[in-house]
């Protein structure tokens, strides 16, 4: 049996170590089959009639590829692999209200469909026909909308990207 003070310096240690490794993940080249050398990320197919998200929606997928996965060159057509995003939805609605029933914060959401597919092998890397992330932002705060509460769901997007395509590598 552990003594009070073993127990909280474990506890301690615990939180420390989970605050540690929260959002240490990321996917690199050589977590890649190896054969795949070239990517080509398409233009975002949008189906919500926002060009300007779509587009910050494709640069961010390309940022993420260079940041995580350098050895893997960019291409604009022949790739070993394809990736592609399509836009399905975005929504942005009052979240919380004050005492007056004034709008505080308001919620962002972005829901993609994703597919990386392996040109080499003919395979799906990775697909998911319905990715969902959020983000919300405080107008008592001066944030707004897209600077705030769409770039904060588009980094939950490449978080969960990154994760789940992980998971099937």
């Amino acid at each position: 049996m552990l003594s009070r003070y073993e127990s909280r310096f474990l506890l301690v240690a615990i939180a420390l170590l989970a605050c540690l490794l929260t959002g240490c993940y990321s996917f690199t080249a050589s977590t890649l089959p190896s054969h795949i050398k070239t990517v080509q990320i398409h233009e975002v197919e949008d189906k919500t009639l926002d060009p300007v998200l779509a587009n910050n929606i494709h640069t961010a997928v390309v940022d993420m590829f260079k940041k995580n996965a350098g050895g893997v060159r960019l291409v604009n057509e022949d790739a070993n692999a394809d990736f592609s995003i399509t836009l399905l939805s975005y929504t942005n609605k009052p979240e919380n209200y004050n005492s007056n029933s004034d709008v505080e914060t308001y919620r962002a959401t972005i829901r993609v469909s994703v597919k990386f597919y392996d040109n080499v092998k003919e395979r799906i890397i990775y697909e998911s026909n319905s990715l969902s992330a959020d983000g919300t932002y405080d107008i008592q705060k001066n944030e707004s909308e897209d600077r705030h509460g769409q770039t904060r769901a588009i980094e939950k997007l490449q978080d969960l990207i990154i994760a789940n395509a992980l998971a099937k590598w």
